[in-house]
Parts: structure tokens; C-alpha cells; sequence
């Protein structure tokens, strides 16, 4: 599931709160940047109106370095003494929180209006511990979007970057830019698209 978080997560930094778990464990990733609402588009293999709806479920995936990997390019710890790698602290899970999207309009892929679709994010609460990534909004239940994703036969979809790739839908049902989001799009754009 981690190979498909979307956008491809190019790398991922853990930055671990106290181990108390009283502050949000953060992710730091990087994802593929776009320079415009048509490079989001031609890249996405479903472009939706969405609704978020019903309660979120999370998932966890424990990653580990591959330790069969003696290539210092590929493998930072290899040929490193056995008591410095027991010694460095254990990298966080991987938390992903999936979506049910309600599809209110297609722009784009493969999907029906009234269909759901399960969208998965980086970050959420699991047993009791924030996990979030820095600098993104999570999507909202109830909440109202244009979404840019990337969708697999097999597992939930992805947004192709946390950022640039959904649109909240302000009062007047207009998609509008994440502050961090210097894209605009406007719905006559997204039909022309299509």
C-alpha cells in the first residue's frame, strides 16, 4: 500500500514527538510538483467532484530498511556495527487514513456519479497517537472537493500531491486553492479539460 500512497511519496522523514504521544508524530514527504492545472490534469487518471462521507478507517504499515541491501547508495546503515543500528530509534508506523468519496461529477477516469470511492492520505489517529504530515490540510468529512487522483484496481486512491490536488468547494460550490496551492482551477477550466 505504501508504494501506491499516491503521488509516490519520493521520500519520507519521521520527526517523533516525545514518546508520551501527547504532540502529533510528523511526517515530512515529498511528492511531485505540478505548474499548472493542466500538467494536475493530464496526470491524473480520475479527476472528481467529490463529497466525503461516513467515518474515516486507518491503516497502519510498519516499514523497515531493507537489511539484505549492503549498497551504502540504497542502504544508509549497511556495513554500520550492530550496536549503532540497535542503538537508533524505531521509525514510526506508516498511518493512512482512507476516505469514502462520493462522486458528485466526473471530469475525468473512470468512475459514476453517485459511486463511491475510497481516497487514502497519509496521517490520522491510530491507538491513541496523532500521526500528520507537515504542512497539509486533511480532507473533512462532509467536506466538498475537487480531487486529482490516481486510482488503482486494488487499492484505495491517491491524491496526486497532499497540496495541489484537492480543491475544498467554498459557499458558492467553487473549488477553491489550499493556501499553500499557488493553482487555481475554476469549473468552466475543468470542463474545457475534460
Amino acid at each position: 500500500m505504501l508504494r501506491r500512497l499516491g503521488a509516490l511519496v519520493l521520500t519520507a522523514l519521521f520527526v517523533t514527538a516525545c514518546s508520551s504521544h501527547e504532540e502529533p508524530v510528523l511526517y515530512r514527504a515529498d511528492y511531485p510538483q505540478y505548474e499548472s492545472a493542466d500538467a494536475l490534469f493530464d496526470r491524473a487518471n480520475l479527476v472528481v467532484e467529490a463529497r466525503i462521507v461516513g467515518e474515516p478507517r486507518y491503516l497502519q504499515e510498519v516499514t523497515e530498511p531493507d537489511p539484505v541491501s549492503t549498497d551504502p547508495q540504497l542502504n544508509p546503515e549497511a556495513g554500520a556495527p550492530a550496536a549503532a543500528l540497535a542503538a537508533q530509534p524505531e521509525a514510526p508506523p506508516m498511518v493512512i487514513t482512507v476516505y469514502t468519496a462520493q462522486v458528485l461529477k466526473v471530469f475525468k477516469g473512470q468512475a459514476q456519479v453517485g459511486q463511491s470511492v475510497e481516497v487514502k492520505e497519509l496521517g490520522g489517529t491510530f491507538e491513541g497517537v496523532t500521526y500528520q504530515e507537515e504542512h497539509t490540510t486533511a480532507l473533512t468529512q462532509d467536506g466538498g472537493y475537487i480531487l486529482f487522483l490516481e486510482a488503482y484496481p486494488d487499492s484505495p486512491a491517491a491524491l496526486l500531491n497532499p497540496i495541489q490536488a484537492k480543491y475544498p468547494l467554498d459557499s458558492a460550490n467553487n473549488p477553491a486553492p489550499l493556501p499553500e496551492n499557488t493553482i487555481k482551477v475554476t469549473r468552466n477550466e475543468l470542463e474545457a479539460m475534460s
